[in-house]
């Protein structure tokens, strides 16, 4: 009898390896059509449509016939400069990097390995950077006690290299300066209103890795150490000495600043007077972010949220950091899913918000905005995307904007290529 139950077992395993073996093998000999094999998306992430072209082909024939189409869901981007841009996102915990060079029409993969495992979507200028089109670094942090990864390419993203950090905390801001001199911020909340904060300097491009300043363990801060106090919110370094780090203190916004590379920080000059802001329960501001190669112009952005409602307004400098103007925005209180959503600006004046579907822009500093008529494009499309990622403008007259669905895990990348008015799917 037990022979017999033994002979029926192995039976019935051996016909469903059968069958397993069947269908492994149909599915390999049946690839998507005008698919290249490996370059399908997850079918769950439907959206963006990519037209990608491999590495290094020329406008020839050949590049014709080499192009083919995918589709993914897109969780950030980046403009380099009015021609070029990035966008990706995490498709199976594979990193999936397209780089385009003709706004948009056609995109290069220039993925790391899909060994390279990425547990959460990169964001740009926390876990990624580009200082030009041929010289960028990705960090993943650290998984299961393991080093904490940094991908660097010099090649446009033909080829990643890598390097480690020996911890593994929060990876919270990257900041290049030159394709050799960087910084990685990484920080580990250790109690209310206290976070330990690491920096790590490289001056080879992201071979190596040195330790500098860090809060220590202790509850006491020394001269030239990141403070402990507060949860950090942004770094910028605007050139090979200075740099900034914004906080949030004890619910008050604080900036740090260096002017040795990092080796020593100080708390900036007093910009923020709180006795203005008496309506709001919270707030944010952001690192600064640095208009041309001269250094000297930004700006910070700073929320200001109170129940269901946000407004915006803005810090600016035009003497590299050493000094800070709040500017108030004549826009409305923002409400509703899209009410984080900050103001963007390219230089000291010219200025862009979205507020429901609406094209805001201003040429005085947010003194005043002007209205641009609702894009029919984006109003449809804001019916099935209605989250707004980010927006970027460039130029006076290029942006991009990401909207998305999270509950359908899609989203769609737009271009407007006069200031506002219109906008197409890329």
């Amino acid at each position: 009898m037990q022979s017999q139950w033994k002979k029926l077992v192995q039976t019935v395993l051996l016909s469903i390896g059968i069958i397993i073996l069947l269908t492994a093998c149909t599915k390999t000999e049946q690839p998507a059509a005008n698919e290249p094999p490996d370059q399908q998306e997850d079918g769950g992430n439907i959206g963006q449509t990519l037209t990608v072209v491999p590495p290094a082909i020329n406008n020839t024939q050949s590049a014709e016939m080499a192009k083919y189409q995918i589709q993914t869901r897109l969780t950030d981007f980046q403009l380099i400069n009015e021609s070029g841009g990035l966008a990706w996102g995490v498709t199976r915990n594979a990193l999936r990097l397209y780089y385009t060079e003709d706004q948009g029409k056609t995109w290069t993969n220039i993925s790391p390995a899909e060994n390279v495992q990425f547990p959460a979507n990169p964001k740009y200028g926390e876990s990624i950077y580009f200082v030009d089109r041929m010289h960028g670094w990705i960090v993943r942090e650290g998984m299961g006690g393991t080093d904490t990864i940094v991908l660097r390419t010099n090649n446009g993203g033909i080829s990643w290299s890598l390097s480690s950090l020996s911890k593994t905390d929060k990876i919270s801001a990257i900041s290049f300066v030159s394709p050799e001199r960087g910084w990685i911020l990484t920080t580990l909340n250790t109690g209310i209103g206290k976070q330990d904060k690491s920096l790590y300097r490289t001056q080879d491009g992201g071979m190596t890795w040195e330790k500098m300043t860090s809060s220590g363990n202790g509850e006491t801060t020394t001269t030239g150490e990141i403070s402990k106090r507060g949860y950090t919110t942004g770094m910028t370094f605007s050139d090979a000495k200075h740099g900034f780090l914004t906080a949030i203190e004890f619910g008050t916004p604080k900036l740090y600043v260096t002017t040795d590379g990092g080796e020593q920080w100080r708390a900036g000059t007093s910009f923020f007077e709180r006795d203005k802001f008496s309506r709001c329960g919270n707030f944010n501001i952001s690192a600064p972010e640095f208009f041309g190669r001269e250094a000297k112009s930004a700006w910070m952005a700073l929320s200001c949220s109170s129940g269901e409602t946000t407004s915006f307004s803005g810090f600016f400098t035009a003497d590299g950091g050493r000094t800070w103007k709040h500017h108030s925005f004549t826009l409305d209180k923002q409400t509703g899913i899209n009410r984080n959503m900050a103001p963007v600006f390219r230089s000291s004046t010219d200025g862009w918000a979205m507020q429901k579907g609406i094209m805001y822009y201003t040429t005085d500093t947010g003194k005043t905005w002007k209205k641009h008529p609702e894009s029919s494009v984006l109003k449809k499309i804001s019916e099935d995307y209605p989250e707004i990622v980010k927006m970027q403008m460039i130029s006076p007259k290029l942006g991009w904007i990401l909207v998305e669905n999270t509950d359908a895990k899609r989203s769609l990348l737009l271009q407007t290529l006069d200031g506002g008015k219109h906008w197409e799917v890329l």
